[in-house]
């Protein structure tokens, strides 16, 4: 009985770029179409050549290239994007970074990894890159970008959410509305998420005042009048009157 081939795997930099509109060029003129991926594939491979990179995969208008480094590959994609956007009538590519695991099958690469940084490359903007977590966790300060959190989403045909990030740099389309979705906040630190501080401190005092409603009640209620109840409701304040001098001036 024959057994399967070893398959053999590493973890890589994965980056894949698509032309953007191939199809609507190639029918509008065909032969224009393919010069213009001549020229935008000259500027491609050259960049994944300068950085250390390799191209892995092809596929018409399409590549997946992997790279040792993940510096590297952001790198390459960033000068990728500014030189075919500084570049009047080029064909506009999408690009997706991804750090992951994939499967080594002669020259090509397989798998998940590849997969999720296709994905990515179709959800980016035409002429901007799209990145993941992991890319960030090992980028980040290292090169003169930033990363934009775009939130978490389930790409096509994947199975797990994963978290979006766009690379910011000059030259680098940003998706149009940035400021709406992807608020500037720090990836790697915890980030407030819950109601303002003013906002909890005005709930306090709302529960303060039911609270101390019913003590008054339940005392007058028992034919005492109001005694032991005020001692409680003097505690109340003290600690209402604490949260209140512990406010931030700023909050909201």
């Amino acid at each position: 009985m024959s057994q399967l081939p070893d398959i053999k795997r590493k973890l890589t930099t994965i980056l894949s770029a698509d032309a953007a509109n191939y199809s609507g060029r190639m029918a509008r003129n065909e032969v224009d179409t393919v010069q213009a991926l001549r020229r935008a594939r000259r500027v491609i491979d050259a960049a994944i050549l300068i950085r250390g990179g390799r191209i892995a995969n092809t596929s018409g208008d399409g590549l997946i290239a992997e790279f040792p480094s993940v510096v590297e590959g952001v790198a390459a994609a960033v000068t990728i994007q500014r030189e075919l956007n500084a570049t009047a009538d080029a064909l506009d590519f999408r690009i997706g970074l991804h750090l992951g695991d994939v499967i080594v099958e002669g020259e090509d690469l397989l798998g998940d990894g590849v997969n999720l940084a296709a994905r990515l490359q179709e959800n980016a903007v035409v002429g901007g890159i799209l990145v993941s977590q992991q890319i960030v966790d090992h980028a980040r300060g290292r090169l003169d970008v930033q990363f934009r959190p775009l939130g978490p989403a389930t790409p096509k045909n994947l199975i797990e959410e994963v978290a979006l990030f766009a690379v910011l740099a000059d030259g680098v389309t940003a998706p149009s509305d940035l400021a709406a979705v992807a608020p500037r906040v720090d990836p790697l630190q915890p980030h407030h998420t819950g109601p303002s501080p003013r906002a909890s401190f005005r709930k306090s005092c709302r529960r303060a005042g039911l609270a101390s409603a019913a003590l008054v009640i339940a005392d007058i209620a028992n034919g005492g009048g109001p005694g032991w109840s005020a001692l409680a409701i003097a505690a109340i304040g003290v600690s209402l009157l604490i949260k209140w001098r512990k406010l931030p001036a700023s909050s909201g």
